[in-house]
């Protein structure tokens, strides 16, 4: 009888875990390119990371935007990233910071609260952040460039 108890609380725990472990499945490229404010092809330099726990990485990285394929009048030239990496979340996409070279970044206008509750706009990454990144390649410029004039 024991036994059958245990058993069913495991099962029972499994049901209630699995769904905050599943893996979030990556945005398709059309809703990807859709809901970015700025694309660009970026190449990325001084990657550095730091383990904040067995479970996080930190990284932080410099950014210069060669080639904007979605609204870059806005983008400024150079800039820092920084963001966090949990790999047990996000299946094989980043798991480790992205090496430097050059990558399409995913890039959103998102609003923040300064200590006296001002509100103003900054450019972030795509969210989730793992999804921000995508190695470059010719093709896939040409149909994120084929996505944004349709």
């Amino acid at each position: 009888m024991q036994k059958r108890f245990v058993l069913i609380l495991f099962v029972l725990i499994l049901i209630f875990i699995s769904p905050v472990s599943a893996l979030t499945p990556p945005p398709s490229l059309e809703s990807q390119v859709n809901s970015s404010d700025f694309i660009a092809l970026a190449k990325l330099s001084n990657v550095k990371e730091s383990k904040i726990s067995s479970n996080s990485i930190s990284v932080t990285a410099n950014v210069e935007i060669l080639r904007s394929l979605k609204g870059g009048k806005e983008l400024p030239q150079k800039f820092d990233i920084a963001f966090l990496i949990f790999p047990e979340l996000f299946g094989k996409w980043l798991k480790a910071p992205p090496q430097e070279g050059e990558y399409i970044l995913f890039l959103i206008k998102k609003k923040v609260k300064d200590s006296k509750g001002v509100e103003s706009e900054v450019i972030g990454l795509y969210e989730p952040h793992p999804y921000a990144f995508r190695e470059y390649n010719k093709q896939l410029e040409e149909n994120i460039l084929s996505l944004t004039k349709n």
